[in-house]
C-alpha cells in the first residue's frame, strides 16, 4: 500500500497537540482575532514571522489568509511548516508514526484535536461563541504550494536523528497492536526521552532547519508561517549563523 494525503495530514495534527486548561485557552493565543507579525532583520534580509496557532477562531484564519495573499503579491518568499514523509509504504510509515507516539505519549489524529461538535479541546470544554476551528489546510492559509517553500523536516528525519543520538526506539506488543486511531494506553518512553524529543527534535532540529532555509534564501523579503513555539528558538539559531539578526519591535 502507498501512503497518501490522509496519512500526511495526520502529521500536522500530532505536532500541534499540547495540554489544555482554561488558563492555557486564555493565554495561548487561541482566542486572538488576528495574528501579530514578528519582524526579524539583518543588514540584508527582512523576515516577517507569523506565529500560527493550530487551533483558533475563524476570524483569525481569515486574517492569516489575507496577510498571506497580500505578502505573496508583494513578492515575499513564503516558507511554511509541514512535517510530511517520503516513505512509500504504509507499513513503514506506521512504524515511524508509532515510534513518534511512543516518544510523545499520544497520536491525537483520529478525529482531530478540536471537537467542534461537543465544543472540546482535548478534554477541556470551551464556549462555542468563540467559533474555534482546527487550522485550515495550506490553501485555506493562503499558501500556494507551487511557489511557497516547505521549510520543514520529514517524520523519518526526526525519528532517525533521535535514534542516532539515543538508540533504537523499541515498540512493544501493545504499541504494535494499538492502531494509530485508537486511544493510546501503552507505556510511553521515559520522561527524559520525551523531553529530549520535544525540546531538541520537534523544536530544536526543526528550528535549525528553518534557520538554514532563511540563511540560504536569495530573497531579501521572507514570510514565515510556523508554529508559535518555534519563534524563540529560530531567533537563537539565526544568531548562530549571523550575529546581525535582531528582532524589530
Amino acid at each position: 500500500m502507498k501512503t497518501g494525503q490522509p496519512l500526511i495530514a495526520l502529521l500536522i495534527l500530532i505536532l500541534g497537540s499540547i495540554s489544555c486548561s482554561p488558563i492555557w485557552l486564555r493565554f495561548s493565543g487561541v482566542l486572538e482575532e488576528e495574528p501579530e507579525l514578528k519582524v526579524l532583520s539583518n543588514a540584508e534580509k527582512e523576515v516577517l514571522f507569523l506565529p500560527i496557532h493550530h487551533i483558533g477562531r475563524e476570524s483569525y484564519y481569515r486574517a492569516v489568509k489575507r496577510i498571506s495573499d497580500s505578502l505573496d503579491q508583494q513578492a515575499y518568499t513564503i516558507l511554511y511548516e509541514q512535517v510530511s514523509t517520503d516513505l512509500r509504504e504504509v507499513e513503514d510509515f506506521v512504524v515511524m508514526a508509532k515510534k513518534f507516539r511512543k516518544l510523545t505519549g499520544s497520536f491525537d489524529a483520529g478525529t482531530g484535536y478540536l471537537d467542534t461538535v461537543n465544543h472540546k479541546i482535548g478534554s477541556m470544554h470551551y464556549n462555542p461563541k468563540y467559533q474555534l476551528m482546527n487550522q485550515p489546510d495550506l490553501v485555506g492559509l493562503g499558501i500556494d504550494t507551487a511557489t511557497a517553500i516547505k521549510a520543514d523536516l520529514l517524520l523519518e528525519d526526526l525519528i532517525l536523528a533521535f535514534e542516532k543520538k539515543n538508540g533504537t526506539i523499541q515498540l512493544d506488543s501493545c504499541d504494535l497492536d494499538t492502531d494509530l486511531e485508537s486511544d493510546y494506553l501503552c507505556s510511553a518512553s521515559n520522561a527524559d526521552w520525551q523531553k529530549d524529543f520535544r525540546k531538541n527534535f520537534i523544536l530544536g532540529l526543526r528550528n535549525e532547519n528553518l534557520a538554514r532555509h532563511i540563511d540560504q534564501s536569495e530573497s531579501e523579503k521572507i514570510f514565515v508561517i510556523y508554529g508559535a513555539s518555534h519563534f524563540k528558538g529560530l531567533k537563537k539559531e539565526l544568531s548562530h549563523l549571523n550575529l546581525e539578526w535582531t528582532e524589530l519591535k
